[in-house]
């Protein structure tokens, strides 16, 4: 059996107070984009997981799939299983690739074992894998809060738009992230009072504000997205990835040495 698992992008993210479990209450929407993984699992003597495409993690037990699995063994008999993991999706790049597999590999266990496990348990399971799981639960526009795991349907479509997608070839782990922001009191606004044209200056990013003065890569792809066109350009949550938001279609020659994806939303 295969599922395809998407990418997100944070349209703002604002880092609210430092709670007392460590996380950082947050404040974002979050948007499903048709960039995908692809996973497949078939029954067989011992668990193996290959990894194709981009690589994730270099060993089996370190890959949220995996976990995925491991966690639902503990209430259910799954047996042995070969795991196939394609990616497309950039890793540590704020595109939510890792999150996504782990709630694919949760929705996959559920169909092919008939576990008949509902809604509320499986966003209970997800916020067990990470803050960013439950959104890929059913991947609708949303408002998080909390340290990521509250989620509140926003409805809110950006399917008239082009998306370009750039990650360079930096890398910046979620803990080096957030070791750079001091927290902030201000909440973004309602994105659905705001035009288009305002989301560049209204739906801020803490992470964007504090890495694109750090990497110059980062601060170059915004500036240059912007320059194309883009009426918003940001780093999707803690980065590194840059993503650029166009009113028509632009299939540009991008000058980075980088990931690159452009598609429709």
């Amino acid at each position: 059996m295969i599922i395809l698992t998407p990418a997100k992008i944070n349209l703002g993210l604002r880092v609210l107070e430092k709670r007392s479990d460590g996380f950082h209450n947050l404040d974002s929407y979050i948007y499903a984009i048709p960039l995908y993984d692809i996973l497949e699992i078939l029954p067989q003597p011992t668990d193996e997981l290959i990894q194709t495409g981009i690589i994730a993690s270099s060993s089996m037990h370190d890959n949220l799939v995996y976990k995925a699995l491991l966690l639902l063994r503990k209430q259910y008999e799954i047996p042995p299983l070969k795991i196939h993991l394609h990616k497309q999706i950039p890793v540590q790049a704020g595109l939510g690739g890792g999150s996504g597999n782990a709630v694919g590999m949760l929705q996959l266990l559920n169909q092919e074992f008939h576990l008949r496990i509902g809604e509320d348990q499986m966003l209970t399971y997800a916020a067990e894998l990470g803050s960013d799981c439950p959104f890929f639960v059913k991947a609708h526009t949303s408002r998080l809060s909390s340290k990521g795991e509250r989620l509140s349907a926003v409805h809110l479509s950006l399917t008239p738009y082009f998306i370009v997608i750039i990650k360079p070839q930096l890398s910046i782990s979620t803990a080096e992230a957030f070791a750079t922001i001091k927290p902030s009191a201000i909440c973004l606004p309602d994105i659905l009072s705001l035009s288009e044209d305002e989301y560049q200056n209204q739906l801020i990013n803490d992470f964007d504000v504090v890495l694109s003065k750090k990497y110059e890569e980062i601060g170059a792809i915004k500036a240059w997205l912007l320059a194309q066109g883009a009426f918003m350009a940001s780093l999707s949550g803690s980065g590194s990835a840059v993503f650029g938001l166009f009113k028509e279609k632009r299939l540009l020659d991008i000058p980075f040495d980088a990931f690159v994806w452009q598609g429709s939303l």
